[in-house]
């Protein structure tokens, strides 16, 4: 696909999700979670930059909160160009998509699952992004993530602003405003959140109900991934093996966009990360959509004991 086949791709699917009726509670506030971001990114970050010149660009890197990001923006990207074309002179036969790729940043600070190394290159084709990073641009990773910021802006000077997947439950993510100027010390860029208002599950409503891929280690226990030497499976989802309840998402699977009824479109794990499971010992995480709980969603980042 092109990066207009996939925009307008996440288009109509964020447009079913919002037109779903007679769904659960969490689905019924997770359509006023995306209304909420549509109007940021449509209205006040659109009015301020141009999507379609490169003055804004995004930072991925393969996790859930990112992913549903990316999703809702190249939505909001499709419409804003369709609403160009429906105010221009010229017939829409005779106008193109003008970009071919998101520029975008993965800030790789350190070293994480291959697992998630695949997902990332294998998303980043199916969503058309360009993407940069210290290490696979000069073979090494950035000191931190003002160094990573500056690079990529090096690379794509033209960038404004740089949308970012963070929640206000996220570390420090309380104090954060949906567009921001970076602070004293750091590249000179806005700062666009507009998931801010978002719980987890939120996140899992949508991202399953997109019938999109999914990276693995969310369905082997994990909520949030970070390096693999701070990162284990939740806690929180350890043993109830075959006695698991159902999760709360089944209304999102079995209408999911596209692919209704064929079950989580999670990708399978790097043998390397299976090997590494293994050795944690015998016991069985359920999947990472079984826990709704803001308050515990980090609670496997922790130091992995050596």
């Amino acid at each position: 696909m092109t990066l207009a086949d996939i925009s307008r791709h996440c288009y109509e699917l964020t447009q079913a999700y919002l037109g779903a009726q007679n769904a659960s509670s969490i689905v019924q506030e997770t359509q006023e979670a995306i209304r909420e971001t549509r109007a940021i990114i449509l209205t006040e970050v659109f009015s301020r930059w141009s999507p379609l010149n490169g003055e804004i660009s995004f930072s991925y890197n393969g996790g859930k909160d990112c992913q549903v990001l990316l999703l809702l923006y190249l939505g909001c990207l499709w419409e804003f160009f369709a609403l160009q074309v429906s105010r221009s002179q010229y017939a829409a036969a005779y106008q193109r998509f003008p970009l071919q790729n998101l520029f975008s940043v993965y800030i790789d600070l350190a070293e994480t699952f291959p697992s998630l190394e695949t997902f990332v290159d294998e998303t980043a084709a199916r969503y058309e992004l360009s993407l940069y990073s210290s290490r696979r641009e000069h073979g090494a990773q950035a000191s931190d993530m003002a160094a990573a910021f500056s690079d990529f802006l090096e690379r794509y000077p033209e960038t404004q602003a740089i949308l970012i997947g963070v929640r206000a439950t996220d570390p420090f993510g309380e104090t954060l405003k949906p567009v921001q100027k970076t602070d004293k010390g750091w590249p000179d860029f806005y700062r666009v959140q507009p998931l801010l208002h978002w719980r987890l599950a939120h996140v899992w409503s949508f991202l399953l109900y997109s019938g999109e891929p999914v990276c693995g280690l969310y369905e082997h226990g994990f909520t949030s991934i970070g390096s693999v030497d701070t990162t284990l499976p939740n806690p929180h989802l350890r043993g109830l093996g075959e006695t698991a309840p159902q999760h709360k998402f089944q209304w999102e699977v079995e209408h999911s966009y596209g692919i209704a009824g064929s079950g989580i479109n999670a990708r399978p794990l790097d043998p390397s990360d299976v090997s590494w499971l293994a050795a944690l010992g015998e016991d069985k995480y359920l999947p990472g959509w079984y826990l709704t709980d803001d308050s515990v969603e980090r609670a496997g980042r922790i130091k992995r004991k050596k």
